[in-house]
């Protein structure tokens, strides 16, 4: 009988032991053992380039265009205000250099848990990643050449302007890259980059603002029927009293149904009290412009 009870004690604990060998994950990464029985970290997604959750934001089902703002605001702008208009305004997106203006976008845009809209993805572009991370940025932006450490445990887009550039990323990820941010200065390039990513990545177009006759809408649309699942503005947000407006009016261009081919008119709210829609002719335009 004791002998029995020894051997029922001795297979229970090989059972034991063998579930210790399996062990749970951790963070975005998962912990193995070795057949040497050493205790190694896999790397997470976000550290070979791949970033899943910002991919799932921002690359819609139903293939509707996703539209981020660029914006070049201090922290001493009124950015919790304008962080809430943002989000109301259906954009996707915020991109920012600035600390400070991150740690109250992303503060802000926390408090809307549990709502609709949530919170919006604030993506870091300037060079100091790992403040950036500590302040709350979801992702963060690497070029071709840049250190993948240097991103830390953050989400990545990787910023590519050549074909050659795309190439270097997914070698360096080992074609784990997969939320690409197109930055070129032709219109014809953005259809080869594309053609030459991942058919499962997010490509992002970065666009100009407040073009001549809103060409940027048209730019946009005709980029959503090659591939591009999402559309950066640049310097969108600069702190006038045209950010708002604007950013209404690109969501609400980039995400109609209406042909690409219309255009807009009258001037904007902030310049004459009243906010135009969608015109047969004319053309939009923005004080801002206007005043360069």
């Amino acid at each position: 009988m004791m002998q029995r009870l020894a051997s029922l004690l001795y297979l229970s604990s090989l059972l034991v032991l063998g579930d210790a060998l399996i062990s749970p994950k951790i963070g975005n990464g998962f912990t193995s053992t070795s057949s040497l029985g050493m205790s190694t970290t896999a790397p997470a997604a976000s550290s070979q380039g791949k970033a899943t959750n910002l991919k799932s934001i921002l690359k819609k089902p139903s293939k509707v265009l996703t539209v981020g703002v660029d914006c070049d605001v201090s922290n001493k702008s009124d950015i919790s205000m304008l962080s809430m208009q943002l989000r109301k305004s259906k954009v996707s997106s915020i991109w920012c250099s600035n600390l400070e203006a991150v740690k109250e976008f992303t503060t802000e845009q926390k408090s809307s848990k549990g709502s609709f809209p949530g919170p919006l993805p604030v993506i870091y572009t300037g060079e100091d990643r790992s403040a950036a991370v500590e302040n709350g940025a979801a992702a963060v932006v690497l070029s071709a050449e840049d250190d993948l450490s240097t991103a830390g445990d953050a989400e990545v887009v990787w910023k590519v302007s050549s074909l050659e550039q795309v190439k270097m990323v997914l070698q360096a990820t080992s074609d784990a890259a997969d939320v690409f941010l197109v930055d070129v200065p032709n219109e014809e390039d953005f259809e080869a980059i594309v053609e030459s990513l991942p058919k499962t990545s997010l490509c992002i177009a970065s666009v100009d603002p407040m073009q001549t006759d809103g060409a940027e809408i048209a730019i946009g649309k005709k980029l959503k029927k090659v591939g591009y699942g999402s559309i950066l503005v640049r310097s969108a947000i600069v702190g006038d009293a045209e950010d708002l407006p604007y950013a209404q009016f690109v969501v609400d261009g980039f995400t109609s149904k209406a042909s690409s081919e219309f255009k807009f008119t009258g001037l904007t709210g902030s310049t004459n009290g009243h906010f135009g829609g969608i015109q047969a002719n004319g053309s939009v335009k923005w004080r801002r412009t206007m005043e360069q």
